[in-house]
C-alpha cells in the first residue's frame, strides 16, 4: 500500500533537479551578459586608438593607398633609428581642420600642397608617447629630405615628395640652447640693418 509522504519525496526529488538547472542556466546567462557588457566597448576604444596614433607605431608598415586620391605617404626616421609610418590624405586633412591651398584635376584635396610648418604642426600634435623630448613649438622640429633641411614656407611638392612609395623624413628636435642663439643672431643682424640704413639716410652728398 502506498504512503503519502513517499509521493510527495518522490516529487520533490523529481522537481529538485529542475529547479537546479534552472538556476544554473540563471547563472550561466547572467554571466555572459555581463561578458557581452565587457566586450562591448573593445571595438570603440580600439577604434579611438586608432584614430588618436595617426602617427603609426615603430616598424609598422604603412596602409595601402586608394590609387584614386592623392596620398602622401611619409616614414619618420628619428635618430634613434625608429621608422613611424605617416599618412596624409584628403580624410585625414579634413579631419584635422587642415586648409589644403590646392587640389587635383579631380576636385580632391592635394597633400602634396601644404607647407612643411604645417607638416610640423600636426607632426607636434600627433606626438608619440614613447618619443622623448616633446619641442614646444613646431619651429623646434627639423626634417630633412634628400639630404636638404626643409624650409618651413616651402611646399612638400618643392622637395620632390612622391604618392609612389613613402617618403623618408629624417626627424629631429633642436635643442633649446640652438634656438635661444638663433633669436639673438637674428636680433642682432636686425640691428646692423636699421643702423645702415639710418647712416645711409643721413648722408648728404654735394657736387
Amino acid at each position: 500500500m502506498p504512503v503519502a509522504g513517499d509521493n510527495n519525496n518522490e516529487s520533490s526529488s523529481t522537481q529538485q533537479p529542475d529547479a537546479t538547472t534552472a538556476s544554473i542556466a540563471t547563472e550561466a546567462e547572467t554571466s555572459s551578459k555581463g561578458k557581452e557588457k565587457e566586450e562591448a566597448p573593445a571595438p570603440v576604444e580600439k577604434q579611438k586608438e586608432e584614430d588618436s596614433l595617426s602617427i603609426g607605431p615603430s616598424n609598422q608598415p604603412g596602409s595601402g593607398s586608394n590609387p584614386d586620391a592623392p596620398v602622401c605617404s611619409i616614414t619618420l626616421l628619428l635618430p634613434t633609428g625608429a621608422r613611424h609610418p605617416y599618412r596624409l590624405d584628403e580624410k585625414y586633412l579634413t579631419k584635422r581642420n587642415v586648409e589644403v591651398p590646392d587640389v587635383t584635376e579631380s576636385g580632391q584635396k592635394d597633400p602634396f600642397s601644404i607647407s612643411i610648418y604645417k607638416l610640423k604642426e600636426l607632426i607636434l600634435r600627433e606626438w608619440r608617447e614613447e618619443w622623448e623630448g616633446k619641442p614646444a613649438s613646431p619651429s623646434s622640429i627639423r626634417l630633412i629630405h634628400f639630404g636638404k633641411l626643409l624650409d618651413d614656407k616651402e611646399q612638400l611638392k618643392k622637395y620632390q615628395f612622391t604618392a609612389d612609395s613613402p617618403n623618408v623624413v629624417h626627424m629631429s628636435v633642436r635643442p633649446p640652447e640652438m634656438i635661444e642663439e638663433d633669436e639673438a643672431a637674428k636680433g642682432k643682424t636686425s640691428t646692423r640693418e636699421g643702423r645702415s640704413r639710418e647712416s645711409s639716410g643721413g648722408c648728404c652728398v654735394i657736387l
